[in-house]
């Protein structure tokens, strides 16, 4: 089924990323999935702006990916590891 309007949390992540962060992992359902619950984790540490930094910043522990590319390239669990090595960070 072909949606024209992205879901509500889909739009959360498009406006706080840009579509075409967002485009880079809309397509697969896992990394899209992903992407919200890490961002929902970074929301219960940081402010949208440092979430939608993080997100979109390239960062060392993914081989200088940002994290949107490697959830597009489909290593969602080392996302989820950098991320809560942010967050440990953060603490």
């Amino acid at each position: 089924m072909y949606r024209d309007e992205p879901l509500d949390d889909e739009q959360e992540l498009r406006d706080l990323l840009g579509d075409d962060q967002v485009d880079q992992v809309v397509d697969d359902v896992t990394a899209l999935e992903t992407a919200l619950d890490v961002l929902r984790l970074l929301q219960g540490w940081v402010d949208d702006g440092r979430a939608a930094r993080w997100l979109t910043t390239s960062a060392r522990r993914l081989d200088g990916q940002t994290p949107i590319e490697a959830l597009a390239a489909g290593d969602t669990d080392d996302v989820v590891d950098a991320c809560r090595g942010y967050i440990a960070a953060q603490g």
